[in-house]
């Protein structure tokens, strides 16, 4: 094979490899450089802050569930904690979105509720 023909092939491969990368969406590591940005800036939004730490725990829990065989009773505690925190954060999600439907922009999600 000359050297033309690897260049083609090597090129080739790595195309499969990037369009394979975007129909399965951005990475965890995109999310997290996200995540910091946002923390970042000075009017935090607290939708894109949620949804961002969601997209995260869900990637990581994904893929330590696909090893879930050979995980330690230490492990599959974790894997508990980051299943309670993703509903957390779902129920966090929700709330935020009910907030913004009621005319309320921004709400933090950790502000005290005010029933009557």
């Amino acid at each position: 094979m000359s050297q033309y023909q690897k260049q083609v092939n090597e090129a080739g491969t790595l195309s499969r490899h990037l369009e394979n990368q975007r129909r399965q969406g951005p990475t965890v590591t995109y999310h997290l450089y996200l995540y910091r940005e946002e923390l970042s800036r000075r009017n935090v939004e607290y939708m894109r802050l949620s949804k961002a730490k969601y997209f995260i725990t869900e990637k990581l829990l994904a893929k330590t569930v696909r090893n879930l065989k050979s995980c330690s009773v230490d492990e599959l505690k974790a894997v508990n904690h980051q299943i309670v925190f993703r509903h957390k954060l779902k129920r966090q999600i929700h709330r935020l979105r009910k907030l913004q439907s009621l005319g309320i922009k921004n709400a933090n999600p950790h502000m005290e509720s005010t029933e009557l």
